[in-house]
């Protein structure tokens, strides 16, 4: 094999892993709950009516925007619905009651919830079952570590029967939600398990049949609430996914809420705005719509049935970012305005006055088209930094004098390339339109010279291969081109220079 296919081969590979490292992969789930309550009063004709239109035009606005939707109900509901869907009342339902049409023409997952003061988890199944659909086997909603009026949900393990329907026997396989009474620091997890049991419910116990899926942030939307407000707890997961503060293996079963009680046109129209914005999302593959019994389904085939959990309180935050533009001249292509390929640097903030102590740090990936990378800062409070920006073979490099301002909990730009007076003391390389980081300074010592040229020369000389500090065009393989980088800015006395 000849030194071009060699650098070829190894090039493509460098690339498909670079883009596989940065994917923002799949594994954040959105789903869509609503309970209705047996305190409603469902047994009101007008009551159910006008609720009941409006679901309607619920779930036709979610079938055709692709969100998911798992339907949630308690016996007063499925009974209001057993009463009153007749005659002109399914006209808009193709002729099915409001249950059926929900299942077999939208594709809605329609499950049982229950107080169970009067009718059990069994019973309010077994309404579903006299409306013409099977249950999803979800448990939708349980007090997760209390018992109450004699059950609790370690009694649905192996299944029930109904205190009502007392023939009828229902075994479920999923829970979600988890509650405390009167919701008062209720649970709030990311992920998928099998619990052990009430006093061990963060235990993965993998004997046991019920899949407890996570609620996620409690995000619920109610009169009161903005659309935003439900949004930015979704935008606060995938940031942390995305910045890389959560397991990037992690499964997370994001969620929002609604109660079919206070369901009116302003309610709607919220949800018709947070599924919207949510489709954006999903379009850049940084989420994905799935029901919750299709978040189960994927946790049993996609994901090995590996337990996870993480809970909302665990999510940083106050945290800050600075996006960075950057490239180094040996990647720099003028031509096709892009580096050769995606890699990491390592950012640090420094005090603006002396002696310009260390005061954050973060690593990222940036981007080989955008030149672009996002660097979260954990602990910098608000304040006037230099920015120093590392790279394995780039001459460490600082920001423009008297630093730039962060404001902490916000999200910052800084672009090295737009301008030679982005750098302190000019400490770039002009490459057509752009201003790129020094390459050669391949031991990290602050200066370009004879040592840095040492290290290439004897990898060039070994026609060494891989992700190497030598390699300062990032073609996978180090030789004579690399040398002639390093070679220029040696015999120019390139150095670091910092306040």
């Amino acid at each position: 094999m000849n030194g071009a296919s060699a650098k070829a081969i190894v090039f493509a590979i460098l690339l498909s892993l670079s883009a596989t490292s940065i994917s923002l992969a799949g594994n954040i789930y959105q789903s869509f709950v609503t309970h209705n309550e047996e305190n409603e009063p469902y047994n009101n004709y007008s009551y159910y009516i006008l609720r009941r239109g409006i679901i309607v035009q619920l779930a036709q606005y979610v079938v055709q925007n692709n969100a998911r939707w798992n339907f949630q109900s308690d016996w007063k509901f499925l009974q209001a619905v057993i009463n009153f869907d007749t005659g002109n009342v399914v006209s808009n339902t193709n002729g099915k009651n409001l249950i059926k049409w929900l299942t077999e023409d939208m594709g809605i997952e329609c499950d049982p919830h229950a107080h169970e003061s009067q009718y059990n988890y069994a019973d309010v199944a077994y309404l579903h079952s006299q409306l013409g659909i099977t249950p999803t086997k979800v448990v939708g909603g349980f007090l997760y570590n209390q018992i109450i009026n004699g059950n609790n949900w370690e009694n649905l393990e192996q299944g029930i029967y109904g205190r009502v329907y007392t023939s009828y026997f229902w075994k479920p396989d999923i829970l979600w939600g988890g509650g405390t009474p009167n919701h008062v620091n209720d649970p709030s997890n990311y992920g998928a398990w099998k619990p052990q049991s009430m006093a061990n419910y963060y235990v993965h116990d993998s004997t046991k049949n019920l899949t407890l899926i996570g609620n996620g942030c409690s995000n619920k939307i109610y009169d009161t609430t903005a659309v935003y407000t439900a949004l930015n707890k979704v935008r606060n997961l995938m940031n942390a996914y995305e910045y890389g503060l959560i397991p990037d293996t992690g499964f997370y079963t994001s969620n929002v809420f609604m109660s079919i009680g206070q369901l009116n046109t302003a309610q709607l129209n919220k949800m018709k705005q947070f599924i919207d914005t949510i489709n954006i999302y999903a379009s850049q593959g940084k989420i994905q719509w799935k029901s919750v019994k299709e978040i189960y389904d994927t946790w049993n085939s996609d994901y090995s049935r590996k337990p996870f959990y993480l809970q909302c309180a665990q999510l940083p935050t106050g945290y800050s970012v600075v996006n960075i533009t950057a490239t180094t001249e040996g990647f720099y292509d003028a031509v096709s305005n892009s580096s050769s390929m995606r890699d990491t640097f390592r950012v640090y903030l420094r005090s603006a006055t002396s002696p310009y102590a260390v005061i954050d740090s973060a690593k990222a990936i940036i981007d080989s088209v955008s030149m672009k990378g996002s660097f979260v800062m954990l602990n910098a409070p608000s304040g006037n930094y230099y920015i120093v920006v590392k790279h394995r073979n780039g001459l460490e490099t600082w920001s423009r004098t008297n630093g730039f301002t962060l404001t902490r909990g916000s999200v910052m730009n800084y672009d090295f390339t737009s301008s030679i007076s982005q750098a302190y003391g000019n400490n770039l390389r002009q490459k057509g339109a752009k201003y790129c980081i020094f390459s050669g300074d391949v031991n990290s010592d602050g200066v370009i010279d004879s040592e840095d040229l040492s290290i290439i020369d004897n990898d060039a000389f070994t026609i060494a291969t891989g992700y190497l500090a030598s390699d300062l065009n990032g073609d996978g393989i180090t030789d004579a081109g690399d040398l002639s980088i390093a070679d220029n800015n040696a015999f120019d006395f390139v150095q670091l220079v910092r306040p």
